[in-house]
């Protein structure tokens, strides 16, 4: 992934890429347009977020807002992000067709995990305050990949599950 603003993105990448870096860029970004950017991201519905190309380009996208902006509005973004990171083993990956991917593509699943608990790592290491509540959500869904992958049929998506591999989610 370019997070350049150029490459192989598409156009709703670098718009929202554009939208992040330009509001971290003001020293007091206003939360109502962090706001908006935020409504691009997925939401939480019944348990499960829907993840879409769009959407996790949003959430990457609000991501480097907070680490750009020295986490201004952190404390409307980081219980969000880890919303997300706790909600990642009953996500709906909505993936887009194969031939636009490429054959060596990385999984979605893995490419959007490892964004997702590297920004979250960039915020634990810039705000000690944050920290522990960071580690611990990570060691936690650690926790929760752990047991799903020693008992998938427990898990409701079991099927989907007896394929996964740990290192295909972080």
């Amino acid at each position: 992934m370019s997070l350049d603003g150029g490459g192989c993105r598409g156009f709703y990448f670098n718009t929202v890429l554009s939208l992040a870096r330009s509001l971290a860029a003001h020293q007091h970004a206003p939360l109502d347009k962090v706001q908006k950017l935020q409504c691009m991201c997925p939401v939480d519905f019944r348990g499960v977020f829907q993840l879409d190309e769009r959407r996790r380009d949003a959430v990457i996208a609000l991501g480097i807002f907070l680490v750009e902006s020295h986490l201004q509005h952190k404390d409307v973004i980081v219980p969000y992000l880890l919303g997300l990171l706790k909600g990642l083993p009953k996500v709906q990956w909505i993936e887009e067709s194969s031939e636009r991917k490429g054959p060596d593509a990385l999984p979605v699943a893995e490419n959007f995990s490892f964004c997702l608990v590297t920004l979250l790592s960039d915020v634990a290491q810039r705000d000690e305050n944050l920290r522990g509540q960071i580690l611990e959500a990570l060691m936690d869904i650690m926790q929760v990949l752990r047991d799903i992958c020693k008992n998938p049929d427990s898990h409701d998506k079991g099927a989907n599950i007896k394929n996964l591999h740990v290192e295909s989610i972080f």
